[in-house]
């Protein structure tokens, strides 16, 4: 039997420090090629540094595990709502990549937000049935 949940081999611990890290250096990537003078470029990271430290912590202290993988899904699902925005510009007949940058990275969160909070969901998930037939 299975010791614990991975994706693609990966603990989800691992795969949201990945991600954290990911869209922290989105940010970077977008705000420097797209000489943005904004400080809304940065969202990603502001989004993905909490994610990418949750997950260390989840992975460094384990006793506690289960309060930051929670911590990791809220900021997770945070992060697919503010990716949501991509799609507001489809439903007033406007184009979502008319600035291209804000556009990719708002379908970003969307895709990053959506897979770290659909890992967590199916960890959980699978915790709760090992846990119970554990118990039995």
């Amino acid at each position: 039997m299975q010791q614990e949940f991975s994706v693609f081999g990966m603990s989800v611990e691992k795969i949201a420090v990945g991600a954290g890290l990911f869209l922290v250096v989105w940010a970077c990537a977008v705000s420097v090629l797209g000489n943005s003078q904004s400080m809304t470029s940065w969202i990603p990271a502001f989004l993905g540094g909490p994610i990418s430290i949750l997950g260390y912590l989840a992975l460094s202290r384990p006793d506690h595990r289960k309060l930051w993988m929670h911590l990791v899904a809220a900021s997770a699902a945070l992060t697919l709502l503010g990716g949501l925005d991509f799609f507001r510009p489809i439903f007033t007949g406007q184009n979502p990549l008319s600035n291209p940058w804000a556009g990719l990275s708002k379908l970003m969160l969307f895709c990053v937000g959506g897979f770290l909070l659909a890992s967590c969901v199916r960890s959980f998930v699978w915790a709760r049935k090992n846990q119970a037939k554990s118990d039995s």
